[in-house]
């Protein structure tokens, strides 16, 4: 049984968390999966744009800290120390993170731990009115991980990030809204036609201006002014040689709504 749900339709790769009767915590078989879905996303040029969800009413209860029962680990490939571990699930978060192809994470239900950490990693974050969030790393003794030590800071500011890491509280979300945790909030029942809608806008985009611009935005807080404008002239050099870009001159001519192919 697969521990992970993937549907392709018109460039948009959907994928569904799907360990419901568990809250969806990710164990080793969900690790596995997701890295395995995420280098083909990458490098498919039919995918133009992902979706990341749960199943049953859930993100996500965050990693499933009790391994597989037979002493593999919690990401299966064997008994190692826990700095590997992390270090496989970091590259996992990371290649998510660097897809150069946008990303949406539709969140109903929990997102805690390293599934907040999957959240962030995602460019983009729609939540349901009963979406509840938490970095709950102390509760269990635990510093933080998947990532959430740099991807909260830079989407919510150093001192919010320290008050959500240290106290491990569980904030809505209403609240994750208001400090720029989430983009949109929305009632539960429209929460999967709100995030099929962003997630096909987003792919039937022109997927080589939205991958750089993506690279571009992310790179800003460690870099001059003087470096993003050496690096958007650089990324602006590389769409001028793009189908999408004489499909979006044609179409502006024309007066209609371009249609890109992501190429």
């Amino acid at each position: 049984m697969q521990a992970i749900q993937v549907e392709q339709n018109e460039g948009l790769v959907t994928i569904t968390l799907d360990r419901p009767e568990r809250k969806n915590a990710i164990n080793a078989a969900m690790w596995n999966e997701l890295d395995e879905t995420l280098r083909e996303a990458a490098i498919d040029p039919a995918v133009r744009a992902l979706c990341l969800t749960g199943a049953g009413g859930n993100f996500s209860a965050g990693a499933d800290l009790s391994g597989d029962g037979a002493g593999n680990g919690l990401t299966g490939r064997g008994s190692q120390p826990i700095v590997q571990e992390m270090r496989t699930i970091g590259d996992i978060i990371l290649r998510l993170y660097r897809l150069p192809k946008p990303t949406v994470a539709a969140v109903d239900g929990v997102a805690v731990g390293v599934a907040l950490g999957f959240v962030l990693a995602c460019d983009l974050v729609l939540a349901s009115d009963r979406a509840r969030f938490s970095e709950i790393f102390t509760r269990r003794g635990l510093a933080l991980d998947g990532g959430t030590s740099w991807l909260l800071p830079h989407r919510v500011g150093i001192a919010k990030a320290k008050q959500l890491a240290f106290f491990a509280d569980m904030i809505d979300a209403r609240e994750a809204e208001s400090i720029g945790l989430v983009n949109e909030v929305v009632p539960a029942a429209e929460l999967p036609e709100k995030a099929r809608e962003w997630s096909q806008r987003l792919a039937h985009g022109p997927t080589l201006a939205l991958g750089l611009s993506k690279r571009l935005l992310d790179a800003s807080p460690a870099i001059t002014l003087e470096k993003a404008l050496e690096d958007e002239a650089r990324a602006q050099h590389i769409t001028y040689s793009s189908q999408d870009l004489r499909e979006g001159m044609m179409a502006y001519a024309e007066r209609r709504e371009p249609k890109f192919e992501g190429r």
